[in-house]
């Protein structure tokens, strides 16, 4: 569900994962968007930040134990009464982010035995020769 406003934006969207996988990757997706942390709670799954402009909230939240829910809260450091101008930038820019990483978090596991990073498709390691699953 997507809110714009006069001077933000407000986004939710839900997603196949495990709450501790998402938030892991909506902390590399911050990380990405170059703004900085003000605070990171691990607990409950908040990270507040901010750029020179806006201040951002973003939040992994569990719905049960392979979904998740994942929130994205942008709005401007001062109030704007009237601006026609659309918000959603920062928004847009870290959902395209965190899907990238999701598609490629789905892509890829590490093998049980050497660690290395393959194909989920796989039947067996090509670097080591262990089955996988």
């Amino acid at each position: 569900m997507r809110i714009d406003g006069a001077g933000g934006c407000f986004d939710n969207r839900i997603y196949e994962i495990n709450n501790k996988s998402a938030w892991n990757l909506l902390l590399l997706t911050v990380n990405e968007m170059g703004v900085t942390v003000d605070s990171r709670d691990d607990e409950n799954g908040i990270l507040e930040c901010h750029n020179d402009k806006k201040v951002m909230r973003f939040s992994a939240q569990a719905m049960d134990e392979e979904t998740t829910q994942v929130f994205a809260d942008v709005h401007g450091k001062r109030i704007q009464v009237y601006n026609w101008k659309p918000q959603d930038k920062e928004v847009n820019l870290f959902y395209d982010l965190f899907e990238n990483k999701l598609r490629e978090y789905r892509a890829f596991i590490l093998c049980p035995s050497c660690k290395a990073k393959i194909s989920s498709l796989v039947k067996f390691c090509p670097e080591c020769g262990v089955p996988v699953k």
